[in-house]
């Protein structure tokens, strides 16, 4: 039996690694859409089956699989099967440890993704698109442990398929695994298969351990699994609603509290209706997990925005695009949007909020949303675009609000299109687009690091068919846009829980302060708040930003037992999960030990999506949480606050997003730390 075992091996990349790159789609960012979830986990199965081979943990043949040294490797995903292997009773065939090792293909998925990433091989947006790092994407080669790299696995196998040279035994029983599951139908056309088919088969034939495996994986049939035949759309379950109107007025007041007792009464998947608009809902901790893995197949988000996006005079938008445009945008801006981008300037987001808050009043009310958005927008601003937005925030709220308002949800007719505030606040957002071009004109960002609209104009100027003129004021903008409606609203929500929760505000002021005695805040140290942290999980959990995605469906799909059909539209309740007792218990119950590791409720598969589900989940999570983290730690910090009507239940306004009402107002008392100082 072929090996390559020991040190030599050790420096390598698993083959359940190798594996995994080689099925990546680097546009898309996931798995080949034209291999299937179940294929794929036989995969990763026979591969890690190899790996174990390979480190003379066990021996195969057609018959049986044996176990040669139950010793773990230290592997997080070899050592769980290797562990099973070696407890089990009975012997078995290899095909029954390949169908046993698939159902933690996900699993195993996700860890060695993480590897790679830990790596600088992949690049990934937590559990969303994977992407090869840059370096990799250029060079074709990966970075190895031992400080010498090695080839990329695509260009390997190609010249293994394409020439008639002796190919290395790895590589052999990497195109032994990939043909047994008809991963090369994805990688290559009908005439290269045609071509290759003979060399694939005499390649094949070279190794061992990958006839064998290869033999297994022919015989394991998923297929074989009972499944009951979808059952018609027509059968969805339907809520009652009333006539004409349907559930227009229950899912404004509250989309999620109405998703959620819909969940609850017919489960993850039921029809309803706001006035001439028929939906699907898709609900509950299923859906999370379907769309997370299935949303770039089944679903799309173009018909939601592309009112949106023709009143602003776009093309397409971010939010609008789908497929690998999409993606190639959101890597185009996920460097500016980084958390990295925020942690490199805690001592600038800190002196942005301190300043805010000595333009407070003391001992007066005042509007607590409106007083965070500022601060938001003006953190936003400069370390995004380089430039303070102060001047137009009102502006920007009116634009984005009436358009959301009038395109979106439609809740406002599109006569307001002409209301004259309206159309003042969109002369003044152009008036801002302009002065950000200013500012980045070659001449003025002399000396200055790149920032997003930097990127932005980079692609423009590289591409301008992707990224058209038309295209980029929208693009511009969509920074102040994410912010002054997520970030805020968060902050917004968790100042009220700490002023209505004295204990826990007790509690993170003495974190806080701990941090801050040290010096200026540093990113090691915003990530030791622990009590800070696990508040803003809660409020997330509690008072969601993002109740509900609206998709259309592009290809039909099986989800709760019934057919969904292409072009239905459908309501991802996302949120859903935060509010019912299996994933969370006692749910009602603003509760920050959820998130201790004993407990840890929100790493339930789909329990937790505060920041949406899919590919379009949002971009600026990672730089949305430091920001939080830091800009209330910082208002902890220097101010003393009191809620104005402290016995009052918070008032939340739905539309267009979730925030609080204008009647949430607090006082400051005094100032913890004179102005200027630590």
């Amino acid at each position: 039996m072929d090996t390559a075992c020991g040190k030599e091996y050790e420096c390598m990349l698993r083959i359940t690694e190798e594996i995994l790159l080689l099925i990546l789609d680097t546009e898309q960012g996931n798995i080949r859409v034209s291999l299937p979830a179940h294929t794929r986990d036989i995969v990763i199965a026979g591969a890690v089956l190899m790996d174990l081979a390979m480190e003379d943990r066990i021996d195969t043949d057609l018959q049986q699989l044996i176990l040669v040294n139950p010793i773990p490797l230290g592997d997080d995903f070899l050592d769980p099967t290797l562990a099973d292997i070696a407890n089990a009773t009975d012997t078995h065939d290899t095909a029954y440890w390949i169908a046993r090792t698939a159902e933690r293909g996900e699993q195993i998925r996700q860890r060695a993704i993480n590897r790679l990433a830990a790596r600088g091989i992949l690049e990934t947006e937590g559990h969303g698109p994977v992407f090869f790092s840059r370096l990799v994407s250029r060079i074709r080669r990966y970075p190895s442990v031992d400080g010498t790299d090695m080839e990329d696995v695509h260009v390997r196998i190609m010249r293994v398929l394409f020439s008639q040279d002796i190919p290395d035994p790895r590589d052999a029983l990497i195109v032994s695994l990939a043909a047994s599951c008809g991963v090369f139908d994805s990688l290559l056309s009908g005439e290269e298969r045609a071509q290759v088919r003979d060399r694939i088969d005499q390649v094949a034939r070279l190794d061992l351990i990958g006839r064998t495996v290869a033999a297994a994986l022919r015989q394991h049939t998923p297929s074989a699994r009972s499944r009951k035949s979808a059952r018609p759309h027509q059968q969805i379950p339907c809520v009652a609603g009333w006539p004409i109107a349907g559930h227009a007025f229950a899912m404004s007041r509250d989309l999620r509290i109405f998703l959620t007792r819909q969940y609850q009464r017919h489960g993850p998947i039921f029809r309803i209706k706001a006035f001439n608009r028929r939906f699907i809902v898709l609900a509950g901790p299923e859906a999370n997990v379907f769309v997370t893995k299935a949303e770039h197949v089944h679903l799309r988000s173009n018909e939601l925005w592309r009112d949106f996006d023709a009143a602003t005079g776009s093309g397409r938008t971010v939010m609008s695009m789908d497929g690998p445009e999409h993606m190639r945008m959101r890597k185009v801006q996920a460097a500016g949007y980084s958390s990295k981008v925020i942690q490199n300037r805690l001592d600038d987001v800190i002196d942005i909020t301190r300043r805010a808050i000595d333009t407070w009043p003391m001992d007066q009310a005042m509007s607590g949303f409106p007083a965070l958005q500022r601060i938001v927008a003006e953190q936003i601003g400069l370390l995004l675009t380089s430039l303070s937005p102060q001047p137009y925030i009102n502006d920007l709220t009116v634009f984005l609000e009436t358009l959301l308002k009038i395109q979106v949800v439609h809740q406002w007719p599109k006569l307001m299109m002409h209301w004259p505030r309206f159309r003042q606040a969109r002369r003044r957002v152009m008036e801002l687009y302009a002065a950000l071009l200013v500012a980045h004109q070659p001449e003025n960002r002399r000396h200055r690091h790149s920032d997003f609209i930097d990127d932005l104009l980079e692609l423009h100027r590289t591409d301008p068919q992707f990224l058209p003129e038309t295209d980029l004021p929208v693009a511009f903008l969509g920074s102040y846009f994410a912010g002054l409606d997520t970030s805020a609203s968060v902050c917004a929500f968790m100042l009220h829980v700490l002023l209505k929760h004295p204990e826990l505000l007790a509690r993170m002021t003495a974190e806080v302060d701990a941090l801050f005695d040290r010096g200026t805040p540093t990113a090691q140290g915003l990530s030791e708040l622990d009590v800070t942290h696990r508040i803003a999980l809660e409020t997330l959990r509690m008072y969601p930003i993002i109740p509900g995605l609206t998709r259309t469906v592009s290809n039909s799909f099986e989800f709760g037992g019934y057919l969904v059909p292409a072009g239905a539209q459908v309501i991802i309740g996302n949120t859903v999960a935060h509010h019912l007792p299996a994933c969370f218990p006692h749910p009602e119950r603003f509760d920050i030990d959820r998130y201790q590791r004993g407990r840890a409720e929100h790493r339930k598969p789909g329990a937790f999506a505060p920041f949406g589900v899919g590919r379009h989940r949002c971009l600026g999570s990672g730089f949305a949480e430091v920001q939080i983290a830091v800009t209330m730690a910082t208002i902890v910090r220097e101010t003393e606050l009191v809620l104005e009507r402290p016995h009052r239940p918070i008032d939340i306004k739905q539309m267009p997003l979730p925030h609080p009402a204008a009647s949430f107002k607090i006082r400051q008392v005094r100032r913890r730390r004179a102005s200027g100082t630590v």
